[in-house]
C-alpha cells in the first residue's frame, strides 16, 4: 500500500511539474507573439511612411502621452537595432526584409515551443491514463 501511495505521489509531482513546464512556454510564446506584432507594426509603420513620401508631416510619439511634429526628409536608410545596443544603418528595402526574417525566426520558435507543450500535454494525458487504470485495478 505505502508503495502505491509513492507512485501517487510521483506522478501528482511529475504532473504538477508538466504543468509549470507548460505555463512558461506558454509565457514565452506570449512574448514572441508580443515581438511579432511589434515587428509587423513597425513594417506597416516604415512602409507608411514611406508611401507618405518627403515633406510630410507625421507626429511622433516621445512618451505615453506626448507627441511631436516632423517631417518626412528621407526614409531610404533606416536604423535598425540589431541587439546588444546596437545598431546598424540600413537601406529601407533591407530594412524591411531584416524585419521579415526576424519576423519568420520568431515564428520557427513559437513553432517549436509549441511542439514542445503538446509533447508535454502527451506526457500528462499518458500519466493520468495510468493514474485512472491503477485506480480501476484497486
Amino acid at each position: 500500500m505505502a508503495e502505491k501511495q509513492q507512485e501517487v505521489r510521483t506522478a501528482e509531482e511529475e504532473l504538477r511539474s508538466l504543468i509549470a513546464q507548460i505555463e512558461a512556454l506558454r509565457a514565452e510564446i506570449a512574448v514572441i507573439n508580443q515581438t511579432i506584432a511589434e515587428l509587423q507594426s513597425t513594417q506597416a509603420t516604415l512602409a507608411t511612411i514611406k508611401d507618405l513620401g518627403k515633406g510630410k508631416a507625421i507626429l511622433i510619439p516621445v512618451g505615453s502621452i506626448v507627441q511631436v511634429e516632423a517631417k518626412v526628409e528621407d526614409v531610404e536608410e533606416v536604423v535598425i537595432g540589431i541587439g546588444g545596443n546596437l545598431s546598424v544603418e540600413l537601406p529601407y528595402d533591407e530594412a524591411i526584409e531584416y524585419l521579415k526574417k526576424q519576423v519568420l525566426a520568431l515564428r520557427d520558435q513559437r513553432r517549436v515551443l509549441e511542439e514542445a507543450i503538446a509533447a508535454l500535454y502527451t506526457r500528462a494525458e499518458s500519466l493520468l491514463a495510468e493514474e485512472r487504470k491503477g485506480e480501476k485495478g484497486a
